[in-house]
């Protein structure tokens, strides 16, 4: 019975799926989107802005009117398009976001804090949500902290404006990062450094290309520590003083400027020898092989054959033009001749070394005797070292500014928080990016042609791989046990679906024990007609269960019984006498069974 149920099992799982692709076909949900409310901000932050003022543009926000240096006039200008308005689709009614409106042009807009920002104790937390709803294939995402005294010309705004933090994605082609760049001065030589993070090893290029909103978190800790956060899953972190490229804290020594190497100093640890000679006998023109001229001609060789000839067996196709295919020719095949010989065609002797080959000469190397090693300058104190404390020694702070090239436009970017307070920045975004990322979720779930669940789950792996594991698992483990339900029962014995019947069927074989002559053939006649006329007496009193018959026969058929020991081998065989009795005294085998028995 067990091979129906594999397709049991199919038919069931087809039909929960026919089904509920009917109630997704007839229930066809519709998403409500949930009114905007207003976070609660806590602390004193240096910026927040979730941009529910469409007029802020060109008063709290403003828009450059600088031009880039170094380039054409016509690509010079800060032209890109902003706005603030509501995402293509809306997930929360009411809610907005700074747009990048327009693609392939340079934008730039930048904002001031409430207070400038000192780097003297508390951590300070950059956090803010970026969306590309067309994707990116090259264009950024990112921030600057402007340093103090940017915020007094932010409609000079450019990208040579004097920055100390910037932070956010960036992308183009395969180059997918999440920047975090110190812009650090030294304060011994004035001179202005970038020091940027290493990168994530985790996989990043969903940001860009899933089209939803992702929150970017920068923590920079007064102990040196950072740590860079995205949907707030950390995916860098380190020190100022060790993970950032190049180091902040510059080499004690370096190499003395005024140091020159002397013209007498020879570098060369190997050089020719002056005194050595080519030999007289060096022959440069020697050949590197020669003819073999003790080699004689096999006797065998058959010089006027061929090697090869033209196949007597091929015709030509019937749809050969000589005019236009040229004349043709029959194809070549190796000369049969050539076969049981040394070989055909011209003889030539074979090639051997020459003895007397030495090649181009070449003056021997010998060791420099005025060798005095590799020169390197000699070291000097740095006069512009200074012990590294990147946290209390980075500029100030006093505005937010965005500029960047992207080559897609309707860029998003909300929720906008810049402060002090870690507790609060979490608070902030549970309340703004949290929410949101549920509601997109929950719209892709309704909207989506593809399936959200699916995309998300696919989604995820980016972040997490190991979840593919639990992924094969989960459907593996179905499987098996479906499979073990189905194939992994063994097979019930003929002898249990009688039983369960109750159909009359012939008595079984059992085995000779003893070792007993074959029967004749009449025997064999005789017990064969018996076994009819015990069927058809079967067939007449097969409802009566309750016969002492049957139990007798039962008795009487089973193997183990003939194991039993000797004294409940007699019992047995008195048993089987009376089986014989009721099923026909003339059966060969009961004879057989009894004895045995007796035995």
């Amino acid at each position: 019975m067990k091979r129906h149920y594999l397709p049991l099992v199919f038919s069931l799982l087809l039909a929960v799926l026919i089904l509920a692709e009917d109630e997704d076909d007839d229930a066809k949900p519709i998403y409500v989107a949930p009114k905007f409310v207003r976070p609660t901000v806590t602390g004193s932050p240096l910026l927040v802005d979730w941009f529910e003022d469409v007029d802020a543009l060109d008063k709290k926000w403003i828009r450059s009117r600088g031009k880039k240096d170094d380039v054409e006039d016509s690509i010079a200008k800060y032209n890109g398009e902003w706005e603030i308005g509501s995402p293509t689709k809306k997930v929360i009614d009411g809610d907005m976001g700074l747009i990048v409106k327009t693609k392939a042009r340079h934008h730039a807009i930048a904002t001031k804090f409430s207070r400038p920002f000192t780097f003297d104790g508390k951590p300070l937390i950059a956090q803010y949500e970026v969306k590309y709803e067309e994707g990116q294939e090259c264009g950024g995402g990112y921030i600057k902290l402007l340093s103090t005294g940017a915020e007094k010309k932010l409609s000079e705004f450019t990208d040579k404006t004097p920055y100390t933090i910037m932070f956010g994605p960036d992308r183009c082609g395969q180059n997918v990062k999440v920047h975090f760049i110190v812009r650090f001065t030294n304060p011994k030589s004035g001179v202005i450094t970038e020091h940027h993070a290493k990168q994530s090893n985790k996989p990043i290029s969903s940001y860009f290309d899933d089209r939803r909103s992702h929150l970017y978190t920068l923590i920079v800790h007064p102990n040196d520590k950072f740590q860079v956060l995205v949907d707030n899953y950390e995916i860098m972190s380190g020190s100022l003083l060790t993970d950032l490229e190049p180091s902040i804290t510059p080499p004690a020594t370096i190499d003395d400027p005024d140091d020159k190497k002397p013209a007498d100093w020879d570098e060369r640890e190997m050089i020719d020898d002056p005194d050595a000679r080519k030999p007289d006998d060096w022959d440069e023109d020697a050949p590197k092989e020669i003819e073999d001229k003790s080699a004689v001609k096999p006797a065998d060789w058959l010089e006027e054959e061929p090697v090869h000839i033209h196949d007597p067996a091929a015709k030509k196709p019937d749809d050969w033009d000589d005019e236009l295919d040229q004349q043709w020719e029959a194809p070549l095949i190796p000369n049969p001749k050539c076969k049981d010989v040394s070989g055909c065609g011209p003889w030539k002797r074979p090639m051997i070394a020459n003895p007397n080959y030495k090649g181009k000469w070449k003056t021997p190397r010998i060791s420099n005797p005025a060798y005095k090693g590799k020169w390197s300058p000699r070291q000097i104190e740095n006069p512009n070292y200074f012990e590294a404390h990147p946290y209390k020694q980075m500029t100030p702070i006093s505005a937010l500014g965005i500029e960047l090239w992207t080559m897609s436009a309707n860029i998003i970017i909300d929720n906008i928080y810049v402060g002090d307070d870690v507790d609060a920045a979490a608070s902030f975004a549970s309340q703004t990016f949290s929410l949101k990322q549920t509601q997109e979720s929950a719209y892709e779930n309704v909207m989506s042609p593809n399936g959200g669940v699916l995309h998300h789950l696919v989604s995820a792996t980016e972040e997490r791989p190991w979840l593919w594991a639990v992924y094969v698992l989960a459907v593996l483990v179905p499987v098996v046990v479906i499979a073990l339900v189905c194939f992994g029962r063994k097979s019930r014995s003929p002898a249990a679906d009688y039983k369960k019947t109750d159909e009359p069927q012939p008595d079984d074989e059992v085995p000779d024990l003893v070792g007993d002559e074959e029967e004749p053939a009449d025997a064999v006649t005789e017990e064969k007609q018996a076994e009819d006329g015990k069927r058809e007496s079967d067939s007449e009193t097969r409802n009566r269960s309750k016969s002492p018959a049957r139990k007798q026969r039962a008795a009487a058929k089973t193997k183990v019984d003939l194991e039993k020991d000797n004294e409940s081998a007699s019992q047995e065989g008195s048993a089987a006498e009376d089986d014989g009795a009721v099923a026909g005294t003339s059966s060969p085998k009961g004879k057989r069974v009894r004895q045995r028995r007796q035995d």
